[in-house]
């Protein structure tokens, strides 16, 4: 997938008409783009089709009903870096319709059909609208727009089916009729809230919607009739930050809240409501990425979530689909993108309700194929590759997340079989769809092939989580407890794994749900560095915020987990079954400066355009036996940055460092400074190397430490603009969410582009705070 900003540059290109329409650009999902979703009685609809932004001179709609006619469509919207166009077809009274759209950039004449775009007008009857069986209904239960609730499902092996509910007694007064191997009902006393579930012959089995999108766990998962297509969203325009500048903040909603907490519901497990009552929270701390562990239904109110039932229903126990959209609109509307963790490798083996789904074995092998978490679905039928991969267009559209993490990729098949094709659809799609979203894989070990494009043969994700950089740096922040950690290890894990295991196609983290689960043979690292309750010496302290340091300072994305931001010791514990290890809120007045320390550090990750995933990075300095390795980060505009990390036990006070320039260096972050916690170590705000090469400088260097220093002009370190008279990093990352610049890329001339953008700021902040 191209990154975000890779897409702005493609788009700026396409800006004006240039008789070629871009058809990677161009979707039109039927499930999700036509209003209603399931028209009946010959009523009139609404399509849309989307587009690149201002790639499209017009487009028309060709209606046919028996008698043929074009109905031009108008620009309706824009939805990241797309333009939605939408067109009326009007009411008919024939018992089947279809249609078709015209695509014209210029002169480039262009067609979008059922099956595809293509250069000649289709002859593939276009999308089908077939008032008299219903095949043009999406699976699952679609509310209608007069009232009444349309009902499909894939069961192959079914004589017959009945949908049973609470609009009709539980009765078999509403037969389903056979379509192929679908069974398709129109219920005219439906409505939306109601239970049901299917019956199906032979052998009586009752079972919930394959697809429902609401199930009730605490009555044998009737499915619940919800219209998710009808929600009311208050941040019409937010777009996730470029791939380049995220920093995400690993979130399970079950443990987040409700722990020494006066934000939240104090319900447990915490809900998705919750999670919106902290969005301020997030923000504060600069979070620009949520990415929720899994939420889909599981067994049980307590879960890690890797044991899904389900890729359609949000987990009950933390609220409704109507929460999730709301818990989405308030973390947009403070400028933070949410992606979901899916798990599509395999189903739990409990509560398995798609097991022998219409009395045959329909969704899985038989015998099954194991994984070692449950079974894997039949991703060789194509009906189970639809069930998972229709569901990306439902989270992104009717939920707006901007993006997934897929659990346990290597347990999706192995190369050119079945599953792998799955991930490159996923992909595929996405990057047709939601070419901004982001889309990360759990490869466990790291394969380039995972993040290679699908046109070389790869699975297409934008990134995976970096097995490497993690090991790496654990094994040497323990190594440093006994005086011995190998820092030419630190050097190559900076450097990335390949070309595709590099800058934005790796996310990095020092510990993430894995490393701190008990169950799993994991704890909070600061657990494991001081065994001593509170877990808070200054070793823990140190090495933590060392190894946070640099998570955040190398190159590629940044992870971080909850409750880093206020030195939890509490292991993950989602799976829990009491649901007692709940983060606690009150540490975040009781560590208020290792708060703050994140907080700033955050700040500076998103307030340099030289700490972008993809900015460069250069080695140049490695002590061995010092236990010390410095980097430098850039980028066009001239701004250089260095970074010394010390993961040493010794406080050294005239420590000899050859620098990548000389004159002087600004301090803008030491992990050890007193306001983070520190021993107070430090240079006075600056030093100066030598002006001849090798522009040695003599400097204090903490134990322990992290020290970013900036080349030339300082940046203030301050939070509050108006209290201290200074632009900081952290202001500037917040003024320029406030004022919708995009940040790295953009001009710097306010007087031109009309708006603050992060150069922007950086340029003032260098002239109120002096030279």
């Amino acid at each position: 997938m191209a990154t975000w900003v890779t897409m702005l540059f493609l788009l700026a290109a396409l800006a004006a008409p240039d008789h070629d329409v871009e058809w990677n650009g161009i979707s039109h999902v039927p499930s999700q783009d036509r209003r209603p979703a399931c028209p009946v009685d010959g009523e009139p609809l609404t399509v849309f089709l989307q587009a690149y932004g201002l790639d499209l001179t017009s487009v028309r709609v060709r209606f046919d009903d028996g008698a043929a006619q074009w109905i031009d469509a108008s620009f309706d919207h824009d939805r990241g870096p797309y333009a939605v166009w939408r067109a009326e077809l009007p009411a008919t009274g024939a018992a089947e319709a279809s249609y078709y759209f015209e695509l014209n950039d210029g002169s480039d004449t262009d067609y979008c059909s059922a099956t595809g775009v293509s250069d000649a007008p289709p002859t593939d009857g276009g999308f089908v609208l077939d008032f008299d069986t219903l095949s043009h209904a999406p699976y699952g239960a679609t509310p209608l727009s007069g009232g009444g609730v349309v009902f499909r499902v894939w069961a192959p092996t079914a004589t017959s089916a009945y949908v049973r509910g609470e609009f009709n007694g539980w009765g078999t007064g509403n037969p389903m009729t056979a379509l192929g191997n679908d069974f398709i009902a129109r219920v005219p006393a439906a409505r939306v809230g109601q239970q049901y579930k299917y019956f199906f012959n032979p052998g009586g089995v009752w079972k919930p919607d394959a697809r429902a999108t609401q199930l009730n766990a605490a009555n044998s998962y009737n499915s619940i009739i919800t219209d998710p297509l009808g929600a009311v969203w208050t941040d019409k325009e937010f777009t996730p930050p470029p791939f380049e500048e995220m920093v995400l903040y690993e979130l399970h909603v079950g443990t987040f809240s409700g722990r020494n907490d006066d934000q939240g519901s104090g319900r447990n497990p915490g809900t998705y409501l919750d999670v919106a009552a902290h969005a301020d929270h997030l923000a504060e701390l600069g979070i620009n990425v949520v990415e929720l562990m899994p939420m889909c239904e599981f067994p049980t109110d307590f879960s890690a979530g890797y044991n899904p039932i389900s890729v359609w229903a949000p987990e009950w126990a933390y609220g409704t689909p109507a929460d999730v959209q709301s818990m989405i609109d308030a973390l947009h509307a403070h400028g933070i993108a949410v992606i979901q963790d899916i798990i599509w490798n395999h189903v739990s083996p409990s509560d398995n309700y798609l097991w022998y789904y219409d009395s045959g074995q329909v969704y899985f092998d038989s015998p099954a194929i194991d994984t070692p978490w449950g079974a894997q679905a039949d991703f060789d039928r194509l009906e189970v590759r639809d069930y998972y991969a229709d569901s990306v267009a439902y989270w992104l559209d009717a939920f707006r997340f901007d993006g997934f993490r897929m659990d346990a990729t290597d347990f999706m098949n192995m190369y050119q079989g079945s599953g792998w094709g799955l991930m490159q659809r996923f992909n595929d799609f996405i990057d047709r769809r939601a070419g901004d979203k982001i889309a990360l894989a759990e490869q466990l070990p790291n394969d380039d092939w995972v993040t290679r494009p699908t046109s070389l043969g790869g699975a297409g994700f934008d990134s995976q989580w970096h097995d490497r950089f993690v090991d790496d740096l654990r094994q040497e922040l323990f190594d440093a407890a006994f005086g011995d950690p190998e820092m030419w290890r630190i050097r190559d894990m900076l450097a990335g794994s390949g070309p595709y295991l590099s800058k934005t196609k790796v996310a990095n983290y020092l510990e993430l749900h894995d490393e701190l689960w008990p169950e799993s043979g994991g704890q909070r690292l600061v657990k494991s560095i001081d065994t001593s309750f509170p877990h808070d010496d200054a070793y823990a302290k140190g090495r933590t915020k060392l190894g946070e340091g640099v998570v955040m300072l190398a190159p590629g994305i940044p992870m971080i987990h909850q409750g880093t931001e206020w030195l939890e010791d509490e292991p993950f514990g989602g799976g829990n079954s009491r649901g007692d290890r709940r983060i606690d809120w009150s540490k975040k007045t009781t560590y208020a400066k290792i708060f703050r320390y994140y907080r700033d550090l955050i700040g500076l990750r998103r307030g340099l355009c030289v700490m972008r995933a993809d900015a460069p990075h250069q080695g140049f300095h490695l002590s061995e036996s010092g236990n010390v390795i410095g980097w430098q980060r850039w980028d066009d505009g001239g701004t250089v940055v260095a970074v010394i990390a010390n993961f040493s036990n010794t406080n050294y006070t005239g420590y000899r460092i050859d620098m990548p320039a000389g004159g002087t260096w600004h301090e803008l972050l030491n992990s050890q400074a007193t306001e983070y916690d520190g021993n107070g170590m430090g240079n006075g705000g600056a030093f100066s190397a030598g002006e001849a090469p090798p522009h040695t400088a003599t400097i204090t260097l903490p134990q322990m430490s992290v020290l970013v220093v900036r080349h030339g002009s300082p940046i203030g370190r301050s939070a509050d603009l108006d209290a201290d008279g200074d632009v900081d990093l952290r202001d500037a990352a917040r003024l320029q969410r406030e004022f919708g610049a995009r940040g790295c890329g953009e001009p710097a001339d306010l007087g031109e582009n009309g708006r603050v953008d992060l150069l922007d700021w950086q340029r003032l902040a260098g002239e109120l705070t002096g030279p």
